[in-house]
């Protein structure tokens, strides 16, 4: 009788633990999708002062709110096939630098036709940043844990 193979060292016991790139991958995907979604609320919240300091009547203000979710809703789908296309840590990150930049910009714009363009840019980049956020959890936990990352 010949002696099973050893070709993995794994066991029943390494599904239970999650590795550290797999926690760091949820981590990023939460933190991700928290700064989407607070982006939101924190614009509207601030829409007076942005009308004092800005100008711009209530369209230009609809338009400030409603750029970002107009492009984020509009690129979602385009956004999930290119993250499987070019890879979602590859998407996230650009997603991410574009989210990060644009904000920068909505935070520098001197007038509201500014503020407007950089919400427009903002909303491509959360775009890119959700449906890959979710591909990075997929990629990174194995199935048995991969439902207690996502429930």
């Amino acid at each position: 009788m010949s002696a099973p193979l050893a070709t993995s060292q794994s066991t029943a016991g390494d599904f239970d633990k999650p590795h550290g790139s797999a926690t760091a991958a949820l981590v990023a995907a939460v933190l991700g999708f928290f700064v989407i979604t607070l982006d939101a609320l924190v614009v509207n919240v601030a829409l007076p002062d942005i009308r004092n300091d800005l100008g711009g009547g209530m369209t230009g203000l609809q338009w400030v709110m409603d750029g970002y979710t107009l492009m984020f809703a509009v690129l979602s789908l385009s956004a999930g096939a290119l993250s499987d296309r070019i890879g979602a840590r590859r998407a996230f990150g650009t997603g991410l630098a574009v989210f990060v930049v644009a904000s920068a910009a909505c935070g520098l714009a001197p007038n509201l036709g500014v503020l407007v363009g950089a919400r427009l840019v903002q909303g491509a980049g959360a775009a890119l940043m959700m449906p890959s956020s979710l591909t990075l959890i997929r990629e990174a936990y194995t199935d048995p844990a991969r439902w207690r990352a996502v429930p």
